[in-house]
């Protein structure tokens, strides 16, 4: 069952083999053991007792022995017919009159299947702290800036994907329409007035060009925001 090691690392200590023992048994069986003292210092007195949950479980043939060198104390372990399936508890062994004690675990019977505790898996994101809204405003100054952050990304994705070969085949035609009004209206600009004087022509081209950038702008500007998911 247990093997106890006593005055082997010094005077009154006391080792176990195992920490815990387990000793299978139904209602209204019973089962003999024993528990082995190997002293290796002076003869001395060793006192077995339970904890109080085993007081019906276990019986000490001997609870106070005297061991020399190596003593096997009889024990006796059952479980009445009216019993409970499972128990346990723990075996103290004393020392130099009750001044070093130590115990070892003790499991009777087998258990519950129900009486088992169940392991329940809880997702990470339940640990995280949760976040208190101002009850004045259903968004905070943090959410905010995800929801900026998130529409930036939009745009900028949208003008990526707007890339495509129909809308540079529509936008080139717009431009070639542009230029083409452009001298469309310098033309008859320079038919129609009186000549002018060199860098007055000069910056003539220059306005309607600025003009021309502008509206391509705009309509591209437009055309992105139009493609946005939120604006569908």
């Amino acid at each position: 069952m247990q093997q106890v090691h006593i005055n082997r690392l010094s005077v009154n200590s006391i080792e176990f083999n195992n920490d815990t023992v387990e000793i299978p048994l139904s209602p209204g069986g019973e089962q003999s053991s024993e528990i082995v003292i190997i002293n290796y210092g002076s003869p001395t007195h060793v006192h077995l007792s339970t904890s109080e949950s085993l007081n019906d479980n276990v019986v000490f043939l001997d609870n106070n022995p005297y061991v020399r060198h190596e003593e096997y104390v009889p024990v006796m372990i059952r479980i009445s017919p009216g019993g409970r399936l499972f128990n346990s508890g723990q075996i103290h062994i004393a020392v130099g009159y009750g001044s070093k004690k130590e115990s070892f675990n003790l499991k009777i019977g087998i258990p519950d299947p129900d009486e088992v505790p169940m392991e329940v898996d809880v997702a990470d994101s339940l640990y995280s702290p949760h976040v208190r809204h101002d009850s004045t405003s259903p968004y905070t100054k943090k959410d905010w800036n995800v929801q900026f952050s998130e529409m930036s990304n939009q745009l900028l994705n949208g003008i990526v994907e707007s890339f495509t070969p129909r809308s540079i085949l529509l936008l080139g035609v717009m431009s070639i329409l542009l230029i083409i009004l452009y001298f469309v209206v310098q033309a008859t600009t320079i038919i129609s007035i009186e000549p002018i004087k060199l860098d007055a022509m000069l910056q003539i081209p220059v306005f309607y060009v600025a003009v021309a950038v502008s509206i391509l702008f705009t309509a591209l500007i437009a055309y992105l925001i139009i493609k946005l998911p939120s604006f569908k």
